[in-house]
């Protein structure tokens, strides 16, 4: 019997990539199941607490990020040990960096959400990043070889734990302690999973060489945080500030319903694509065929999810997290299309990643910031939650742009892949708008009807995609062709 690796490689892709979405889309389902359960066990004003506190972590975190795990994947000594150790070195140091810098923010961040009784909360959620600094990094060095299995179990394991803990914590601790009780609960698990399926020993190390190729490689993935921070976590910050708690947690549950397809995306796109495409980056008509069938996949998929979410969205939202939840159709289609930009950028960037160059992503980062002034006058100006989330889709607009440019520069047949990539995008345009349209003439009422309109769009938006992307047509037919040919003759 052939093990994993002497399978054939488009096999290996094929079950790879079946084992990261439906894993990814599980950790991603468990946690929107475990926040729309707090959502109804905690008040809308504990809940907007609970959103500014993880809202803190997320930007703390987000800026101490160096891309250590991806450029083990990425750099052609990934396996080497010395390697991952200086990664385990790199990792603690931002683990106990982030901790400080979050303990130190802990009372301003709550004077400015006029939430001063809940310091104590921001200071205590400083011991998740410390606690994650430990993680083993062995599961990103076998993620090379295409095996995923240990980042999937990583990734679940915690989101498991927390969802079956949730309501006993919440009837145990109440309110917004509960939610950064299961926050650590879910770091020390994360920890755990990620030594028990390691292969190697830990081990950490300093030696000049590596820490300068990381720091090489993470510096500008560092320095495009914060411009991205102020894209993704300032506009709540600016809620949270100019509209008060409440309306930071309707617009948190908004984000995280068209989060989580996004996080999916982006995170299949780190594990499967990064390394086929790291693995073709000298052969140039193999890299450019598989980037435009990724590329085309990224596509068809991001249109599915805009008229999901145009057609459905405030349904969806109302089931999930109650009633006073309701009346965010238009955010959370907003938000939908930003989320749909960015699944395609997140292609677009583990391109340029595969090639080594990671540059671009600070100006794209910028040029998303601009964003933040939009949101912000939005808001002062009474357009409330729509206007910040439109604010945010405009941004990441200019930024897929950008990002196409850079691709036509730094990737191998240069003077296509970009153009190309645009081209493609279109489509997204096309399926919200006619999402849209469907949802105008029929108006469907309620979660039943708004699902099976959209589901009937999205059947018509894989048709239309079969049709229309050369990529995903040629796979197809070179599908069915090859399935023809072994069946028997006669």
């Amino acid at each position: 019997m052939a093990t994993a690796s002497q399978r054939p490689l488009s096999s290996r892709i094929a079950g790879q990539g079946a084992l990261l979405f439906s894993g990814f889309a599980l950790a991603q389902m468990l946690s929107f199941v475990r926040n729309a359960l707090l959502a109804h066990l905690l008040s809308k004003g504990d809940f907007g607490v609970a959103a500014a506190i993880l809202l803190l972590l997320q930007t703390i975190e987000t800026l101490s990020d160096l891309g250590a795990d991806r450029l083990i994947v990425q750099d052609r000594d990934g396996d080497d040990a010395r390697f991952v150790a200086n990664a385990h070195t790199a990792l603690v140091v931002r683990g106990i960096v982030t901790a400080v810098i979050i303990a130190a923010l802990a009372l301003p961040i709550a004077r400015l959400f006029a939430i001063e009784h809940a310091a104590w909360a921001f200071a205590t959620i400083a011991l998740s990043p410390a606690i994650k600094g430990f993680l083993h990094l062995d599961s990103r060095r076998v993620q090379r070889h295409l095996d995923n299995r240990p980042q999937m179990l990583i990734e679940v394991a915690p989101q498991v734990l927390a969802l079956a803990l949730a309501w006993p914590i919440v009837q145990w601790l109440g309110g917004y302690a509960a939610v950064v009780a299961l926050a650590l609960t879910q770091s020390v698990i994360a920890v755990a999973v990620s030594h028990i399926m390691a292969e190697r020993p830990y081990a950490i190390a300093v030696d000049r060489a590596h820490m300068s190729r990381l720091m090489s490689f993470g510096w500008p993935i560092w320095a495009s945080a914060f411009p991205l921070v102020a894209v993704y976590h300032g506009d709540r910050i600016l809620i949270g500030h100019l509209a008060g708690i409440e309306s930071l947690a309707a617009y948190t549950v908004a984000f995280m319903v068209t989060m989580v397809p996004g996080l999916v995306a982006a995170k299949v796109a780190n594990a499967l694509m990064l390394p086929l495409l790291a693995d073709a980056r000298d052969e140039p008509a193999r890299f450019t065929a598989s980037l435009l069938l990724m590329i085309e996949a990224t596509v068809l998929v991001s249109a599915i999810y805009l008229a999901l979410f145009v057609i459905a969205g405030d349904p969806v939202v109302t089931f999930a997290f109650g009633a006073a939840y309701s009346g965010l159709g238009s955010v959370v289609a907003l938000l939908a299309l930003m989320w749909s930009m960015r699944m395609l950028q997140a292609t677009m960037g583990v391109a340029l990643m595969a090639v080594g160059e990671t540059r671009p992503f600070l100006a794209a980062g910028l040029i998303r910031a601009i964003g933040l002034p939009l949101a912000g006058a939005a808001l002062v100006l009474g357009y409330g939650l729509a206007g910040a989330a439109a604010a945010g889709a405009l941004a990441e607009f200019l930024s897929l742009v950008y990002v196409a440019w850079c691709m036509q520069g730094r990737l191998p047949q240069r003077s296509e892949l970009g153009t190309a990539t645009l081209k493609r995008a279109t489509f997204i345009a096309v399926a919200g708008i006619a999402a849209l349209m469907s949802e105008i003439a029929l108006k469907p009422v309620g979660l039943g009807s708004s699902l099976a309109v959209a589901t009937a769009a999205s059947v018509a938006t894989i048709f239309t995609a079969a049709m229309f992307m050369p990529a995903i047509r040629n796979a197809i037919v070179d599908r069915l062709a090859s399935r023809d040919a072994a069946l028997p003759s006669g």
